[in-house]
């Protein structure tokens, strides 16, 4: 199985291989191993930044009626059955990844080195990995049902690592694509968030940003992802920026519609997001 070059998440020297799965840091002194098919570089006990991520993840899952399916469910992914709890989120998904496939992956070069971050059940990755891709999934939830314990489901055989996003341990320059799978948006500082995802790239890389809400405007006493911001993140790392939106099903857009009437502001915008 192909891995990425691991580097420390809390100093950045690079990792040496020490052991059978096993890597430590000279510098620091900490010890990284694979266990349950998943890298660990998670610190014990979560940051503080980290533990509301975390739970709000859950919570969403738990409303939208997630629970334990098939593997065939998981193979199947982004396409679901019309009955299934998030089919309609589903279907959005399903449409951004058609733009991935259509806007960034016929453009680049091929096979792509790529980092799949908030990667969840393994969905993305394990689709770029039949594809022909070099592709890692980075979470910081490891359960069996929205995390990365779901991975153990693919027969295709892609690297899995729990980790903040924040604290990433892969060596600069050797991307080609690093992907915010529908999780920037946790991201408590945007731009810090991108800034460092930038230096994972190789020359000519791009950071990709899949079906975060994002939103036209500011508004007054929210922390919201904005064009503007991604906009002026862009500018500072020298990116051009391109949107390429998701309409989603009718029955979705027309309550979008309605609730723009009645609250009188505009709801977020779905999509895939690129900066090259």
């Amino acid at each position: 199985m192909w891995l990425p070059r691991f580097s420390c998440p809390d100093c950045r020297t690079d990792l040496v291989e020490t052991g059978f799965e096993r890597y430590a840091c000279a510098r620091c002194d900490r010890v990284f191993d694979r266990r349950g098919g998943v890298w660990r570089f998670l610190a014990a006990t979560p940051g503080a930044h980290l533990e509301p991520m975390i739970r709000q993840a859950r919570i969403a899952g738990q409303r939208g009626g997630r629970r334990p399916a098939p593997a065939d469910y998981y193979r199947r992914l982004p396409t679901v059955p019309p009955s299934d709890p998030q089919a309609r989120e589903w279907q959005v998904r399903r449409e951004t990844y058609h733009h991935l496939l259509g806007h960034v992956l016929a453009t680049g070069p091929s096979p792509m080195r790529i980092v799949d971050l908030g990667a969840g059940t393994g969905w993305l990755s394990h689709r770029l990995t039949v594809l022909g891709h070099d592709a890692v999934a980075v979470d910081a939830i490891d359960d069996d049902v929205d995390g990365l314990g779901a991975t153990q489901l693919y027969a295709s055989g892609f690297p899995t690592v729990q980790a903040d996003f924040d604290a990433l341990p892969f060596a600069e320059a050797q991307f080609d694509l690093v992907v915010f799978n529908r999780s920037l948006h946790y991201a408590a500082d945007t731009a810090a968030t991108l800034e460092r995802a930038h230096r994972l790239l190789a020359p000519g890389g791009a950071l990709v940003v899949m079906d975060s809400p994002m939103f036209r405007g500011e508004v007054h006493g929210a922390e919201r992802l904005t064009f503007a911001r991604l906009a002026g993140v862009a500018e500072r790392l020298a990116l051009r920026p391109q949107f390429v939106p998701s309409r989603g099903p009718f029955g979705w857009r027309l309550r979008r519609g309605v609730a723009h009437v009645r609250h009188r502001q505009a709801p977020a915008s779905f999509g895939l997001w690129v900066a090259r």
